[in-house]
């Protein structure tokens, strides 16, 4: 009875000491003292999550400035491969990679100087066009045309005329200048080298006399630079065609043409992308816009005052080197859209000015300069052996290709 009575003691004692949660009201002066502490609490947080912020901004944005502004200084070569030159070679930037021809065929060598695959065929005057995954090989003033892409050739194409220019989208399509003795033919081949049902003929007396041609990357446009009579005098012109479903009703499927350019000869015409074309001419470089593809408008003209001695181009950029009449070079790249990227006089001669990548790319013999597309030299001075090709794959590695020997390099 002893026990049970001091255990029944306990529990009354333990009930008194214990507080209902459901009836418990806290005071105002606990409630304050609460709200205050949360408040606290929420403020430390956030300004804990900004500094984290803050910081991780930091460093992006450091690294992208120490990227952008880093001088390379030194030249490690990471890889060589030996090739044959042969009496004649030619390379073209494919991606990563690099397409080869002679007069004898064809291959494609992958980042590491590695074969993937090669064609044979007899050319004597072989130039080869890219665009995304596909290459045109061409025989100039020959008959042949070879469509290949990373798997190997796809097609080809025979004329009975001979070929001058040709132009290939990143889809296969194909298109190529055809010479005859009174007019000349643009005939479009698929990428198997099927002739399609499509053709251009053209005359001096009529459009005029092509001088180059590009197609864009969906291959549904075509840009022609004419060369035309008007009252017995030579005038240049820039064509515009549509063979998409906004084209067809549209007489010839010419929806634009630009006459501005007189007497000037535009050499290049190139699409930069599916939007962007350009016009390069002796005296201006043209900006069009392709945005609405039934009526392609000129968003901006560069007048040039001197020589153009080099131009150069990619899917972003396009731009050119200048000689004024006292000798000085200077080098201006463009957006696609004609804004003016940067530009540098250049104190040094060079045989090569291109764009690989993002970077602008001068080189001669044994010594090349490189920029960034923001203007920022990244590195000056020589490489090992002479330089035929330089294809850049990152901001510091790069291809070197040589008449014997192709190599990697990688800047420090």
């Amino acid at each position: 009875m002893e026990n049970r009575r001091d255990r029944e003691h306990k529990k009354q004692r333990l009930r008194e000491r214990m507080i209902d949660s459901e009836t418990f009201v806290p005071d105002e002066e606990e409630l304050a003292r609460y709200r205050e502490n949360r408040r606290k609490h929420r403020q430390a947080r956030a300004i804990v999550i900004v500094l984290v912020i803050a910081f991780a901004a930091a460093g992006v944005l450091g690294y992208r400035y120490y990227r952008a502004h880093h001088k390379y200084s030194e030249v490690t070569v990471t890889w060589e491969k030996e090739i044959s030159g042969g009496s004649f070679s030619g390379y073209e930037a494919y991606g990563d990679n690099v397409i080869k021809y002679t007069r004898d065929g064809a291959s494609y060598i992958n980042k590491k100087g590695e074969a993937v695959w090669s064609q044979a065929f007899e050319m004597k005057s072989p130039f080869a066009e890219v665009s995304g995954d596909f290459a045109a090989i061409a025989d100039r003033n020959g008959y042949s045309i070879y469509i290949c892409d990373k798997n190997g050739c796809q097609g080809v194409v025979t004329t009975t005329l001979p070929i001058s220019r040709v132009a290939i989208s990143s889809t296969g399509i194909t298109v190529a200048i055809l010479e005859d003795t009174k007019s000349n033919i643009i005939a479009f081949y698929d990428k198997a080298g099927k002739k399609l049902q499509i053709e251009v003929q053209t005359t001096l007396a009529g459009n005029g006399y092509p001088i180059d041609l590009s197609i864009s990357p969906d291959g549904m446009m075509l840009m022609v630079s004419y060369v035309y009579l008007d009252e017995g005098l030579m005038q240049n012109q820039v064509v515009f065609y549509n063979f998409d479903e906004e084209g067809q009703n549209i007489k010839d499927r010419l929806v634009g043409g630009f006459k501005e350019y007189g007497s000037s000869m535009v050499a290049r015409v190139r699409f930069l992308d599916d939007t962007y074309a350009c016009a390069f001419a002796e005296d201006r470089i043209c900006f069009y816009s392709l945005e609405n593809t039934v009526k392609p408008e000129l968003v901006k003209q560069i007048d040039i005052s001197g020589e153009i001695s080099s131009i150069f181009y990619s899917s972003s950029y396009a731009g050119a080197v200048v000689r004024d009449e006292s000798g000085s070079r200077t080098m201006t790249l463009y957006g696609k859209n004609g804004s003016e990227s940067f530009s540098q006089e250049l104190d040094t001669e060079y045989d090569h000015v291109e764009l690989s990548g993002s970077h602008v790319l001068l080189y001669r013999e044994t010594e090349c300069r490189i920029y960034s597309a923001a203007g920022n030299l990244k590195y000056q001075g020589s490489l090992e052996g002479t330089i035929d090709k330089l294809i850049c794959l990152s901001d510091s590695r790069y291809i070197q290709i040589g008449p014997q020997a192709m190599r990697g390099i990688e800047l420090k």
